[in-house]
C-alpha cells in the first residue's frame, strides 16, 4: 500500500471513530459535519474530501456489503439452491463480526427518525441486489416474483441471527445462527409440502 493510501484509510477511520463518539454522545440529529471534523482533528473540508454527508459515515460500508453479497452469491456454486448460496454468502461474510460494533450501530440509528428511515430504505437495496444476484444464476434478466421473495427472507434471517448476536440472546458464533436459522425455514418447509403430501 501507498503512504497516500494509507494516509487515506488512516483518516476515513479517525474521521469514522470521531463521528461515532460523537453520534453515541450526542445523538445522531445533534451532530454536525463540524464538529466531526473537529473532533478528528482535521477541517471540515476535509472531511468532505472523503464523506458526501454525515449519513455516509455510518451507511457507506452497507453499500459496499449489498455490492459484494450480490457478487459473492452469483459466484457460488452452481449446483447450490438459491437459499444456500446466500447462506453460504452471509456466513462468509458475516466471520468476525464485532458485537460491540453492532450494539453501537443500533443504537445510533435508533437515536434518530432519520436514520430509520434511511436503514429501511438501506434493507431494501440490499434485497434488490440480491435478488438480482439470485436472478442472475439463473440467467433471468430482472428478478422475477420467486427471486424477490427468497432475497427478502434470507436477508431476514440474516437480520435474525445478527439481532440474536447483537442483543447477547445466543452465545453462538455468527455463523452458526446463519445456519441455524436457514436449516430452520428449510425444515419448516419440509414439513409444509409432507403436509400438503399427505393429503
Amino acid at each position: 500500500m501507498s503512504r497516500r493510501s494509507a494516509h487515506k484509510l488512516r483518516t476515513t477511520k479517525i474521521l469514522r471513530n470521531a463521528a461515532f463518539e460523537l453520534f453515541l454522545a450526542n445523538g445522531y440529529d445533534m451532530t454536525t459535519t463540524d464538529q466531526i471534523a473537529a473532533k478528528a482533528g482535521v477541517s471540515t473540508r476535509t472531511f468532505f474530501r472523503y464523506f458526501d454527508s454525515k449519513d455516509e459515515v455510518l451507511f457507506r460500508g452497507q453499500r459496499s456489503w449489498s455490492e459484494t453479497v450480490s457478487d459473492l452469491v452469483k459466484r457460488q456454486q452452481a449446483d447450490l439452491t438459491p437459499m444456500d448460496a446466500m447462506c453460504e454468502t452471509l456466513v462468509k461474510l458475516a466471520t468476525g463480526v464485532s458485537r460491540d460494533a453492532l450494539v453501537r450501530y443500533e443504537r445510533i440509528v435508533k437515536s434518530s427518525v432519520t436514520l430509520r428511515g434511511l436503514s429501511d430504505m438501506h434493507h431494501a437495496e440490499n434485497a434488490r441486489r440480491v435478488a438480482e444476484a439470485l436472478a442472475a444464476r439463473q440467467g433471468l434478466a430482472e428478478p422475477d416474483d420467486e427471486c424477490t421473495l427468497m432475497a427478502l427472507v434470507g436477508l431476514m434471517l440474516y437480520r435474525q441471527a445478527v439481532e440474536e448476536l447483537r442483543d447477547g440472546t445466543r452465545n453462538s458464533p455468527i455463523a452458526d445462527l446463519i445456519r441455524e436459522k436457514f436449516a430452520l425455514l428449510e425444515a419448516i418447509y419440509g414439513k409444509i409440502v409432507a403436509g400438503h403430501a399427505a393429503g
